[in-house]
């Protein structure tokens, strides 16, 4: 996995808000007071994916649900629980006192819910090949009609 400015990100090293904390390092985040700073953020469960063109870009390590648009004043830990109210790093007590049984909970809904995401990105690529396969047969259909 990769951020869009093309730094690598093992997610599976990000269950730390310190490790999190990091990836917002010399980042494009434009939120330095407030509500919405990098640690408000990785307390929340979320690493920095920004790039240039979207500097507010965010993913949850667990959920994998993608956040921007964000303001100084926004909750991050508020908009995660509206956005993806299931998620099960919101579960978590305290963010900094996370346990190895923690770890392996959230490893697993992380490749839970990976494998949900990529399954529907197939599931809809598939259903657009068939619309374009149907497309074409119904085209080659109507030019042998108009053949014969």
């Amino acid at each position: 996995m990769s951020t869009g400015d093309g730094r690598s990100i093992e997610t599976s090293s990000l269950y730390l808000v310190e490790d999190r904390v990091t990836t917002f390092e010399g980042s494009r985040w434009p939120f330095e007071s407030g509500t919405c700073t990098a640690v408000k953020m990785a307390e929340a469960g979320f690493y920095y994916c920004g790039s240039v063109s979207n500097p507010d870009w965010v993913r949850c390590v667990v959920c994998h649900q993608d956040m921007e648009g964000w303001e100084e004043s926004d909750n991050p830990t508020k908009e995660h629980k509206r956005s993806t109210p299931g998620c099960a790093y919101l579960k978590l007590k305290d963010p900094y006192k996370i346990t190895f049984a923690d770890v392996l909970e959230l490893e697993r809904c992380s490749i839970e819910n990976y494998s949900s995401l990529e399954e529907e990105k197939l599931v809809n690529d598939l259903e657009s090949l068939v619309d374009q396969m149907r497309d074409q047969l119904t085209a080659a259909v109507k030019n042998i009609q108009t053949t014969y």
